[in-house]
């Protein structure tokens, strides 16, 4: 009998911890950390409440409000600490949450605030303006507008509902889409990248692709069963919105990386051309070449891919790498030049 209650209790443990995951409908902040996350956690509480705080005022919780009936009787007030305590969607409503987000070194804090999107700017655009570091282990904060289901289907209809406030209107601002999947087989990117792409077209056909520097970043999260959206600005110029290359420098600049080839540089080709009426510097060939997709995020998720319609799928001169190749013919070495 021990074993059995021993065994039902564990498993009722089981299912109240998983309670306090990341859901369907939820809106919130995905923070990325290095191995660290429980004090990713506290960094990151201490990070949204200063500026909550700043922009919203301070939090009131219920304990707050029941402080100031001190002259009440004494069965009144055990009556509400009763009710207080069965209430248990109050952790539910308070303004931070942290929760399980299904992906290792992914932190999800829920949030009860319309447009966490506004907040996290704010913090972002502060830091990069003072080049402070205020944190440690938090490495990116990803802002969470909408939450659905890892289909197609929904992530479309969830499209459909966010994209009107964003892209209709006159000032058809041009986007980008950002792809990343953690712990999810059921979408591929190939599919919802045009999918998004033909909402966008249907709210306001003037909206054009800009993968260098768009005016908006549309975000696509996948972390097993549930899809993360957000439409993002200043996505790029924030550095993908890592804390941590925006004091550094430009760790995380979209800007291709340019690839040294294995022969002779451009100094060497002057120096052994000479005046024997070889080709000069600005006769150098330059191919251009695809990015196939961007390098790993600082937060350590190597393998991922988070382009979606951005620089590895750009055929637009200047984003490819550059690889210099010489002439081969008619080259003179230093040892020819001496003998003759």
């Amino acid at each position: 009998m021990a074993d059995r209650k021993r065994k039902k209790g564990f498993w009722r443990g089981a299912r109240k911890r998983r309670r306090m995951c990341l859901e369907i409908g939820m809106k919130g902040v995905l923070v990325t950390c290095n191995k660290n996350e429980k004090a990713c956690i506290r960094e990151a509480y201490n990070l949204l409440n200063e500026y909550a705080d700043e922009m919203y005022g301070p939090e009131i919780t219920a304990s707050d409000s029941g402080s100031e009936s001190e002259e009440e009787d004494v069965e009144a007030a055990l009556a509400k600490e009763v009710a207080q305590m069965k209430n248990k969607a109050g952790k539910e409503k308070r303004r931070f949450q942290a929760m399980d987000s299904g992906a290792n070194n992914v932190v999800f804090i829920q949030s009860q605030l319309e447009s966490p999107d506004e907040l996290v700017h704010h913090i972002l655009d502060d830091i990069n303006t003072s080049k402070k570091f205020k944190t440690r282990n938090v490495l990116r904060i990803i802002p969470v507008m909408s939450a659905c289901k890892a289909y197609l289907e929904n992530v479309k209809k969830s499209a459909e509902e966010m994209f009107p406030k964003f892209f209709s209107g006159e000032d058809n601002p041009s986007y980008a889409i950002v792809f990343k999947t953690r712990n999810s087989g059921t979408m591929k990117r190939d599919e919802v990248i045009p999918a998004l792409a033909g909402v966008v077209s249907e709210v306001n056909p003037a909206c054009k692709v800009n993968l260098n520097s768009p005016d908006l970043a549309i975000v696509i999260e996948v972390i097993r069963t549930v899809c993360c959206m957000s439409v993002l600005k200043d996505y790029f110029q924030l550095k993908k919105y890592n804390i941590h290359s925006i004091v550094e420098g430009t760790k995380d600049d979209p800007k291709p990386r340019e690839v040294k080839d294995q022969g002779p540089s451009v100094g060497d080709l002057e120096a052994t051309n000479g005046s024997g009426g070889q080709e000069s510097k600005g006769h150098v060939k330059v191919q251009e070449g695809k990015v196939e997709g961007e390098t790993s995020d600082k937060d350590g998720n190597s393998g991922v891919q988070d382009d979606g319609l951005s620089v590895g799928d750009n055929d637009v001169t200047g984003q490819g790498s550059k690889v210099i190749e010489p002439d081969a013919g008619g080259q003179k070495t230093k040892e020819e030049e001496t003998s003759n």
